[in-house]
C-alpha cells in the first residue's frame, strides 16, 4: 500500500480572494494489484486529516498502522489507523514537537521511534499497554573527526533493532573543507537492556538504502553510493550487501540475474525484491538455481509509477473489498 498527503488549493469566495487560496491536504491511498500490475485507488481508507502535511514512514503492528508525519505547523506526530474501525487517531506527543521521526519499528508491545541523530536524540518507545512514552539511552558519540549522518533505516532481527545510517566525514585543509563519503555505519539497539552496540561498517557507502531481513539474515539494498550536502542520495546505485552476525562482517552479493532497471530490483537468495521509496517489496519471483540469464522484469514497470513522497507499507485488505471498490470506481 502507498499512502501520501496530496496538497490542493481550496476555492475561496470573492471577498477572500485577496488572501489567496487556502492550502488543503488530502490523503491519497493506493494499492498495487499484483495481477494487473497496476496501482489502484483505495478510497475506502479514511482521510488522515487536513492538518497533516506529509507522511514520513509507517509500521504495521497489531491490527493498526502507525504513520509518522509532519503537520502544517511543522510539528512531528505519529498517527494510528484502526483497520477494523477505519479511523485515525494521534498518539500523545513525546519530548519536543520538533523532534523528527525518521523511522518506526515494533518490538513486543512497543512502538519505537528513531531519527538519524541517535547520539543526541535517543530512541523513544510507546507502550501499547500503558499508552505512554519512555525515552531510551542515547548512542555513544563518535570521537575525533567530524562526521555527518545522512538517512537512516531500521529493522528488527532476533528482537533487536538494527539501525543503519549513511556517513560522510569532513576532510581537507581548514581552508578547503569538504565532506567525503564513508561506509555506512550499523548500530544494534537492545530494547530489553536499553543498550547500544556498534557493529561493523558496510563494504561500500550507502545513502537512502533499505535494510531488511531475508531468511534470518540482514541485507542492505537500494540507494546510492554518495549524497549531496542536503543528504539527498546521488551517484551510482549502491551494491547489495549481507551481514554475518556471528563474524560481524559484511559481504557484497552478486546480482547475476538482474538486468538494468528503474525498479530498484535486487536478487537475494533466489528471490527478486523491488526497493521502492526505501521499502522492500517481495515480487514473488523465484530464480531457479540453473538459471543463467537475466530475469524478465518489464511487466513490473508500473510499480515505480508512484509518488516519491508516498510511504509504502504492507496492510492486510480483504480481496472482496478490493473487488467492490474497483467496481464502484469503474461505475463512477
Amino acid at each position: 500500500m502507498a499512502i501520501n498527503q496530496h496538497m490542493t488549493k481550496s476555492k475561496k469566495s470573492v471577498q477572500d480572494a485577496d488572501e489567496g487560496p487556502e492550502v488543503e491536504y488530502k490523503t491519497v491511498v493506493k494499492y498495487f494489484d499484483a495481477e494487473t500490475k497496476m496501482w489502484k485507488p483505495l478510497p475506502s481508507v479514511a482521510q488522515l486529516g487536513n492538518e497533516t502535511q506529509s507522511c514520513i514512514c509507517a509500521e504495521y503492528f497489531g491490527n493498526h498502522l502507525y504513520v509518522a508525519g509532519k503537520n502544517q505547523g511543522g510539528e512531528f506526530a505519529i498517527y494510528r489507523y484502526d483497520i477494523a474501525n477505519n479511523s485515525w487517531d494521534t498518539l500523545p506527543p513525546f519530548l519536543k514537537s520538533d523532534h523528527k521521526i525518521d523511522c518506526l519499528c515494533s518490538v513486543d508491545d512497543h512502538i519505537y521511534a528513531f531519527n538519524k541523530s541517535i547520539e543526541s536524540n535517543p530512541p523513544q518507545r510507546y507502550s501499547l499497554v500503558s499508552n505512554n512514552w519512555q525515552s531510551g539511552v542515547a548512542c555513544s558519540k563518535w570521537q575525533g573527526d567530524i562526521y555527518k549522518f545522512n538517512n537512516v533505516a531500521a529493522v528488527i532481527l532476533e528482537n533487536k533493532i538494527y539501525v543503519m545510517r549513511g556517513k560522510t566525514k569532513q576532510e581537507g585543509s581548514w581552508k578547503n573543507r569538504y565532506w567525503a563519503t564513508n561506509s555506512a555505519v550499523l548500530h544494534c539497539f537492545d530494547p530489553i537492556n536499553n543498550y547500544w552496540e556498534e557493529k561493523a561498517s558496510t563494504c561500500s557507502p550507502h545513502f537512502g538504502s533499505s535494510i531488511f531481513v531475508v531468511n534470518d539474515k540482514l541485507y542492505v539494498a537500494g540507494g546510492n553510493i554518495s549524497c549531496y550536502n542536503t543528504g539527498e542520495p546521488t551517484d551510482n546505485p549502491a551494491p547489495v550487501e549481507v551481514y554475518d552476525n556471528k563474524k560481524n562482517t559484511w559481504a557484497k552479493v552478486e546480482q547475476k540475474h538482474i538486468p538494468p532497471n528503474n525498479l530498484g530490483a535486487v536478487e537475494i537468495e533466489g528471490k527478486v525484491y523491488f526497493i521502492i521509496n526505501k521499502f522492500p517489496i517481495d515480487s514473488g519471483i523465484r530464480i531457479p538455481p540453473e538459471e543463467r540469464y537475466h530475469i524478465h522484469l518489464d511487466e513490473w514497470e508500473n510499480l515505480a509509477k508512484v509518488s516519491n513522497k508516498a510511504v509504502l507499507c504492507y496492510l492486510p485488505v480483504k480481496r472482496e473489498s478490493l473487488k467492490t471498490e474497483h467496481e464502484e470506481s469503474q461505475a463512477d
